[in-house]
């Protein structure tokens, strides 16, 4: 009677996780933690003092503990886009400090579509394969009540300099997903260390989506090595 009962469990538990939805939504939020640019080594004091001031009203606009990105996902595919803060940002200080763009991802595929106005011009900027390799650490530390694990990859610019990426991922989470266009772990990243900026997860909500998708014929899009030839290495996203 009790072996019954107890295959009769894992048989309930199963059905539970099997018939979760594979789509839903994951808010992200972001906060400054470091500048950038090592300013001692900058003689020019004008220059200085515009870094500076930027760096501190970028923290500043984001000192809330909001949600700042969705990412709707449905299967292999996902879409992050910086959410709409109209109501509440007066003349767009939070939404200057953002990510730009949306990104349509394909994490089967490796396939990404990174949509946005790019100096000056409305672009699609094509991605043919996945832009990272991830070196997962031996390292572990609990994030918001889940058991992560450390992965660093390399992010090379327009310009070819390199910084260093570092994600905390949880593979209690079945999804390969992450902020902007970084996916691959096998598990959902929780926090994402970029540049100036850590992403961090906010929420998650299994439910039925319906993505948007770019059409891949539409006249907009350009390859990344088009991209780059075209404004020779002059901006970074």
């Amino acid at each position: 009677m009790i072996k019954i009962k107890f295959i009769s469990a894992i048989f309930f538990v199963t059905s539970i996780i099997f018939s979760q939805p594979n789509s839903g939504e994951i808010t992200y939020g972001q906060n400054v933690i470091k500048m950038v640019i090592d300013t001692t080594s900058i003689n020019d004091s004008y220059v200085k003092k515009i870094l500076v001031e930027q760096y501190y009203e970028k923290q500043k606009a984001l000192k809330a503990d909001d949600p700042y990105y969705s990412l709707q996902f449905n299967g292999e595919k996902y879409v992050f886009k910086r959410l709409n803060f109209m109501d509440n940002d007066a003349y767009g200080k939070i939404t200057n400090q953002l990510a730009k763009g949306t990104y349509f991802i394909n994490t089967q595929k490796n396939s990404i579509y990174h949509k946005g106005n790019f100096m000056g011009e409305d672009l699609i900027i094509y991605y043919n394969k996945q832009p990272y390799k991830w070196e997962i650490k031996n390292e572990h530390k609990i994030i918001r009540g889940y058991n992560c694990i450390k992965a660093e990859t390399i992010k090379r610019n327009e310009k070819g300099v390199e910084t260093k990426v570092t994600a905390w991922f949880t593979t209690e989470i079945n999804l390969n997903f992450g902020p902007k266009n970084y996916f691959g772990l096998p598990g959902l990243i929780i926090e994402l260390y970029e540049l100036d900026s850590v992403y961090y997860l906010k929420d998650i909500k299994f439910k039925s989506i319906k993505l948007n998708e770019i059409n891949s014929k539409d006249k907009k899009i350009i390859t990344y090595d088009k991209y780059i030839s075209k404004v020779n290495g002059n901006i970074r996203f």
